[in-house]
């Protein structure tokens, strides 16, 4: 209930403190950044405006592919109707009529190049026709509760009924890389078909080393649409994923250079910060039957926040609400009261203070805690005698 309570309050934190991050000059016409390992929002722009996706369309194909397949190794053999219609400004892997390739292949296929022969040869390899194949994507979108979302095709083509949202991508994405086929592809940068053949992740495209700072990606591109990414990030101890829609620019590379941008300005500018070590001293109470006068009750763990770099523990703020002493017989594990952490008058932690730690016994302390109880003990006592000698 504690860790449930601790994870509220720090929402609340984050959401005044980040989601109005420095605006940064982005190409994107909408966007959204999550920070995964708090699941928060740490940027956003029209993320629940319903657009043109392109080829991160292909998200659904591939996870619902893969939820569909039950041996990756088997065979496909491609045929004439997987290639059938697919225009020569088409994202292609160079499947050929007639070639035998592996479902893994498919899927790499389809992911890394953005091929419209894989996720043609997906479709109708799993379901039987493209049609049907559509329906298992609409399904999972209403499994998933995607509000803005629907699709006419699997490639990611334009059509007025082919339509996300950076919102909805995110969690779509999100979605798929709890599956551990999925995020392997997904941070894949290139991959050798069985055939021998080798294939490149179109994020390649962007020559700079900068693009490193991208662990995974699916790109996409129709007129319609503009570029359009979806990627992930590890930096330090914090994942991100961002979805970023509908740039325009004639730069063909906008939209990996607004990820390197975004990415870029967190990495230097946010971390996690210990705003809780170990033997800190959370709050000072008086004893009782004890040798030590007063004892330091200290923190057993280490507790982090994730904030700008310019988080400073000489602006914490420890608040104690409990029992102001504590005796030598406190059973450890007593709870003594609650303590609540506010940085720069923001509360940000609170928990219980639980007793767990050790005072020396004292006699004499103990006797004079006790003294007038004893006086009137022995009082008592004196009288009952008498009461019984003179009977």
């Amino acid at each position: 209930m504690q860790k449930r309570i601790s994870k509220i309050l720090l929402f609340f934190f984050l959401l005044f403190d980040i989601i109005y991050a420095k605006d940064l000059d982005l190409f994107s016409d909408k966007y959204i950044l999550y920070n995964l390992s708090e699941n928060q929002i740490m940027m956003k722009k029209d993320e629940n405006v319903k657009t043109n996706i392109a080829s991160l369309t292909k998200i659904m194909t591939i996870i619902v592919s893969i939820e569909n397949i039950k041996d990756f190794e088997e065979e496909v053999i491609i045929t004439k109707q997987m290639l059938d219609g697919i225009a020569s400004d088409v994202s292609v892997a160079g499947f050929k009529k007639g070639e035998r390739l592996t479902y893994n292949d498919l899927l790499y296929g389809a992911m890394l190049p953005s091929g419209a022969d894989a996720t043609n040869a997906l479709a109708i390899s799993i379901a039987g026709t493209k049609e049907n194949f559509i329906k298992l994507m609409n399904d999972k979108v209403k499994e998933l509760h995607l509000k803005n979302t629907h699709f006419s095709n699997v490639v990611g083509l334009y059509d007025e009924d082919n339509y996300s949202s950076a919102y909805d991508i995110a969690q779509l994405l999100m979605y798929s890389l709890k599956n551990k086929k999925f995020k392997e592809i997904f941070e894949t940068k290139k991959y050798t078909l069985t055939n021998g053949k080798e294939l490149k992740s179109t994020l390649l495209y962007y020559e700079n080393d900068d693009v490193n700072i991208i662990s995974g990606s699916k790109t996409g591109y129709i007129k319609a649409a503009g570029r359009c990414l979806a990627s992930t990030s590890q930096i330090d101890d914090v994942n991100y994923l961002l979805i970023t829609l509908n740039s325009f620019s004639k730069d063909k590379t906008a939209h990996i250079k607004d990820a390197i941008t975004i990415y870029s300005y967190y990495k230097e500018n946010y971390a996690y910060h210990n705003y809780l070590n170990i033997d800190d001293v959370l709050v000072t109470l008086n004893t009782e039957n004890a040798k030590e006068k007063q004892i330091e009750i200290k923190s057993n763990e280490i507790k982090k926040i994730y904030h700008d770099n310019s988080f400073s523990k000489d602006k914490l703020e420890y608040i104690y609400n409990g029992k102001n002493e504590v005796s030598y017989f406190t059973k450890k594990g007593t709870k003594l009261g609650t303590i609540t952490i506010k940085y720069d008058n923001e509360i940000i932690d609170n928990f219980d203070l639980i007793y767990n730690e050790t005072l020396t016994f004292s006699l004499i302390n103990t006797i004079k805690n006790y003294l007038a109880e004893i006086i009137l003990l022995i009082f008592a006592s004196i009288i009952i005698m008498r009461k019984k000698i003179y009977k």
